[in-house]
C-alpha cells in the first residue's frame, strides 16, 4: 500500500561529510529518524575523515541561490542552518530567510572537532543572529562570538545574555565544562527573563562523540517541524543526542567516530532533568506514596464531597478550593485533614503547601507555575508528598528533576472544568512508558466511563477525575465502577 501521508520538513542548509560522521549526512538521519524529510542545500563538499578535514570546498552563491530556490517550492515548518562557507552564501541565506520565513536553527559550525577552521568566523556568523530562532553554540562557539572566556555557570549566564540580546534564543551546551558527572546546558528564551538548565548525566567511557552537535540542532529543528513546542523538542532532541553517545561506533581508525543516530524511543535516563536553577539537583527526593498505587484520584473542591468520596472508599484524594480564602480557607483544610484521620484515604491539598504542612496533611499538588515561587527547600523538609501537573515533556522532565511523588499527565481530553492543552493518549502511552518505571503516574482531563478503556489501555494505573463523579447521577456508584474498573485492568 502506498503511503500518502505528508510528513513534516525540514530545510538544512549545511556542508557535506565524506565521513558522514557530521553535516548534512548526520542531519538526514537524525531527522528521518524523528519521522520527518530533509531537503538540502549544500554550502559545501568537505573532505574530511575523524582524524583530519583535507579540505572545504564551497558551493558557489549562484548555486546556492538555485537549491534554495528549488527547495522554495516545498513547504517546510523548520529550518536547521550549519556550516556557511563563505560572506556570498552568507548573503544569499540572509536574503533567504527574509524571503521564507519559518523556525530556523543556527548550529554556529566554525571549527571542525580536529581544530580545523571550517565555516565563516564569529564576526560574520553574529550577523544572521537576527534572524534566527535559536542559536546553538557549544562553549567554545560561544566564548569565540561573544570574546569573553567561559569557565564558570555565571560565565555561561552571561555569554548566553550578550547571544540573547542580538536576537534569537539561546541553547548553549555544556558538554566542554569541567564537571566530571554532568553536563549542564543553558537554555535561555526569547521570552524568559531567566535561563534555565538541562542537566544531563556524562556517561562513562563515550569515545565516539562526532557530530553531536549537527544531530542536536537537527533534532531540535525536525521536532519543531512534528509539532512540538521549542522546550520540549530541547528535551526531545537531547534524549536523543544522549542515546546516540551511549551507542556510538567506530569507523575502523583511531579517532573518534559517529554518535548513532537510528534511536528508538529514548529511556528516562536520556532525558535532562530542567532546572530553574542548577540548586535543584541539591533537593532531597519527596517522600513516596507508599506500596498501593494512587488508583481511583478524585479532584474535589469541598468538605462535603470529601465526606462523600472518604465513605465511598476512596483512597486518594485532592481538595482544590478556588472560592475561599483568607480564615475560612484556613479551617477548610484544617477540617479536611481531621476528616481523612484514621481513614485510608491520601488527602493531597492543591496549592496551599503551607496551610497542608500546618496541618499535617498528607501531601500537596502543584502546577507549573507554582514551582516558580514555592521555596522547594522549605517544602521539602515538610516532609509533604509532592504531587506535580505536567503537559509536555518541559514539564515532566522539569517535575522530574524535584523527584515527586507523583507526576500528573494531563489534559488526556478535552473537559468541562476549565480550558486545557490537550495532550491525548499516544503521548500519554509514551510517557507512561518512559516515567513509570520511576515515578507514580496518575492521568487526568476529560476521562469518564466512555473513554477510560482506552486510557486503561496505555498501562497507566491511576485516574484523576473531576465531572465524570461530581456530576453523575450516582457519584458513589460511579466510584465503584471506576475503581472495579481500574482493578480489572490492573
Amino acid at each position: 500500500m502506498t503511503d500518502t501521508t505528508v510528513k513534516a520538513q525540514v530545510e538544512v542548509i549545511a556542508a557535506s561529510d565524506s565521513a558522514a560522521c557530521s553535516g548534512i549526512q548526520a542531519d538526514n538521519t537524525t531527522i528521518q529518524n524523528l519521522g520527518a524529510h530533509a531537503l538540502n542545500a549544500m554550502t559545501a563538499v568537505t573532505a574530511q575523515n575523524p582524524e583530519t578535514v583535507l579540505g572545504v570546498n564551497a558551493i558557489a552563491g549562484e548555486a546556492l541561490q538555485q537549491q534554495l530556490q528549488a527547495l522554495s517550492a516545498i513547504p517546510v515548518q523548520a529550518r536547521k542552518i550549519g556550516l556557511i562557507a563563505s560572506t556570498e552564501q552568507l548573503s544569499v541565506i540572509q536574503a533567504h530567510l527574509k524571503a521564507r520565513p519559518v523556525f530556523t536553527v543556527l548550529d554556529p559550525v566554525m571549527l571542525s572537532s580536529t581544530g580545523k577552521t571550517l565555516g565563516l568566523g564569529p564576526e560574520s556568523l553574529k550577523t544572521l543572529l537576527d534572524q534566527v530562532d535559536l542559536v546553538t553554540p557549544n562553549i567554545p562557539e560561544a566564548e569565540a562570538l561573544t570574546g569573553r572566556e567561559i569557565h564558570t555557570l555565571e560565565d555561561r549566564v552571561e555569554a548566553a545574555r550578550a547571544l540573547r540580546a542580538l536576537g534569537p534564543a539561546v541553547y548553549l551546551k555544556g558538554g566542554h565544562g569541567q564537571d566530571p558527572d554532568r553536563c549542564l546546558d543553558l537554555f535561555w528564551a526569547r521570552e524568559k527573563d531567566q535561563p534555565v538548565w538541562l542537566a544531563y548525566r556524562k556517561q562513562d567511557r563515550v569515545t565516539h562523540t562526532r557530530g553531536t552537535g549537527c544531530t542536536l540542532s537537527s533534532a531540535i529543528a525536525a521536532a519543531v517541524a512534528g509539532g512540538y513546542e521549542l522546550p520540549d523538542a530541547l528535551c526531545v532532541a537531547g534524549a536523543r543526542v544522549q542515546w546516540g553517545l551511549g551507542h556510538g561506533y567506530s569507523l575502523g581508525g583511531r579517532s573518534a567516530g559517529p554518535i548513532a543516530r537510528q534511536a528508538p524511543e529514548p529511556l528516562f535516563e536520556h532525558y535532562p532533568r530542567w532546572l530553574d536553577t542548577p540548586d535543584w539537583l541539591d533537593l532531597p527526593p519527596f517522600p513516596d506514596c507508599g506500596p498501593e498505587p494512587l488508583g481511583l484520584y478524585p479532584v474535589i473542591d469541598s468538605l462535603e464531597w470529601l465526606d462523600r468520596m472518604v465513605q465511598a472508599g476512596v483512597t486518594t484524594c485532592q481538595l482544590r478550593i478556588k472560592h475561599l480564602e483568607g480564615e475560612a480557607l484556613r479551617q477548610t483544610i484544617r477540617s479536611a485533614v481531621e476528616r481523612v484521620k484514621g481513614t485510608a484515604c491520601r488527602l493531597f491539598i492543591n496549592d496551599y503547601w503551607e496551610l497542608a504542612a500546618e496541618f499535617g496533611a498528607y501531601g500537596v499538588h502543584l502546577g507549573q507555575e507554582d514551582l516558580e515561587t514555592v521555596p522547594l527547600k522549605t517544602l521539602a523538609a515538610s516532609g509533604l508528598r509532592l504531587g506535580i501537573s505536567t503537559h509536555g515533556e518541559a514539564e515532566w522532565c522539569r517535575a522530574a528533576a524535584l523527584r515527586p511523588s507523583y507526576i500528573a499527565i494531563g489534559a488526556i481530553f478535552p473537559t468541562q472544568t476549565k480550558p486545557v492543552h490537550v495532550v491525548g493518549l499516544e503521548a500519554l502511552q509514551r510517557w507512561q512508558s518512559i516515567l513509570a518505571p520511576q515515578f507514580p503516574l496518575t492521568a487526568i482531563g476529560g476521562i469518564g466511563f466512555d473513554n477510560l478503556s482506552d486510557v486503561l489501555a496505555t498501562g497507566i494505573d491511576s485516574i484523576a477525575v473531576v465531572s465524570a463523579i461530581t456530576r453523575a447521577a450516582d457519584p458513589e456508584q460511579a466510584v465503584r465502577d471506576f475503581q472495579q474498573r481500574i482493578a480489572e485492568r490492573a
